[in-house]
């Protein structure tokens, strides 16, 4: 019998051959027969009969070998999911971090709409016009030096990281209007640091800086100015040089004008109080991304699914193992109704839990 049941792993199929069998030997019991029984009831005279403690036992190796046979299938699941513990442990140890993290950068984001929104100047589109223009002002100035370079006889490609270089020079040179409009921006959100309210003391540099560090820029704007003459100077030096007076005059003004245009483009883009939020937002973007990457870790759903696979096998052998006891238990009663010419047709009135001395139900042997 238990080798009829431990081919379960085959599937349903097998387990309805295993009842099958289990009816077919249930068939063939057969009770010798005492005397002629005439009686409908149960005989008092009988109490429990060898079979159905044969029975009884095999319902309850069911309940055992079933279970036992799902801890077998369910092992390299929970196998999987130990090897797996300290992987997860960690990531769940960073996704906490992680979760923090996320929540202040959030908070931190919030609280900075909420309060500067009203000080932000520069208009919606301003820094992608930015970041589009100035690289092509720095390739227009580069282009002029790379090719009366060339024509000059430099070789090619050392002329071309010179004129990257004086072209990233003329862009640089325009950055201190970024500085210009930023000073003219906290000369007017100039406040007296008492009048501050409790939310504006966070970002107290952006209202009572104005003023400070005037010196410094004057000196970059000074030495911004000096870039501008040199690379005009000497466009117009190697253009003269090549194709005459008046052109190298021409592209040395064009040299000059792309420096100045840097710098008028910088003064449109720049807004400091615009700058803080879109900080603070990328760092609330990056945060999330790395939450969302941590969470997507494949060691904690690795481990989910394998602990749930030995879950659920264990549990569907469970069940297949309470399934399997009541059919044997069924199958103890059939003995029963067909050997009625020693045992009856069923109980006496009376006596529905059944006779004295005969067990009321499995697992009491009594």
């Amino acid at each position: 019998m238990s080798r009829v049941i431990r081919q379960h792993r085959r599937g349903p199929v097998d387990s309805q051959r295993s009842v099958d069998a289990w009816t077919r030997e249930a068939d063939a019991v057969a009770l010798p027969r005492v005397s002629e029984v005439e009686a409908q009831g149960r005989p008092g005279t009988v109490g429990t009969v060898y079979s159905e403690y044969e029975y009884g036992a095999l319902a309850d190796e069911q309940e055992l070998v079933w279970p036992a046979e799902g801890e077998s299938a369910a092992r390299p699941y929970q196998v999987e999911a130990e090897g797996l513990a300290s992987a997860d442990t960690a990531t769940a140890f960073l996704l906490a971090a992680s979760e923090k993290e996320v929540q202040e950068a959030q908070a931190d984001y919030q609280d900075a709409v909420r309060v500067l929104t009203p000080y932000i100047r520069r208009e919606s589109g301003a820094k992608v016009r930015y970041w589009v223009c100035w690289p092509l002002l720095i390739l227009g100035d580069m282009a002029g030096v790379w090719s009366a370079a060339v024509v000059n006889g430099d070789i090619p490609f050392i002329a071309f990281w010179q004129a990257l270089a004086s072209g990233v020079a003329a862009g640089c040179a325009g950055l201190v209007g970024s500085e210009l409009k930023d000073l003219r921006m906290a000369q007017a959100r100039q406040r007296d640091p008492e009048s501050l309210g409790k939310d504006e003391q966070r970002y107290w540099r952006l209202f009572t800086g104005a003023g400070k560090g005037m010196a410094v820029v004057r000196l970059v704007g000074l030495l911004s100015l000096l870039v501008v003459a040199l690379l005009a100077l000497g466009i117009a030096i190697l253009r003269s040089s090549i194709e005459g007076g008046e052109a190298g005059l021409t592209f040395g003004l064009l040299a000059a004008a792309t420096a100045l245009g840097s710098g008028l483009l910088g003064y449109t883009a720049a807004d400091e109080v615009a700058d803080l939020v879109g900080t603070m937002e990328n760092r609330l973007r990056r945060a999330v991304k790395r939450h969302f990457k941590l969470a997507s870790s494949a060691a904690p759903r690795q481990r989910a699914q394998a602990l749930e696979e030995a879950r659920s096998i264990k549990s569907e052998y469970q069940l297949r193992g309470h399934g399997a006891a009541k059919r044997v238990e069924s199958l103890s009663w059939r003995v029963q109704r067909n050997n009625v010419h020693v045992l009856g047709h069923g109980f006496p009135a009376g006596e529905p839990s059944g006779v004295i001395g005969r067990k009321a139900r499995r697992g009491d042997r009594s």
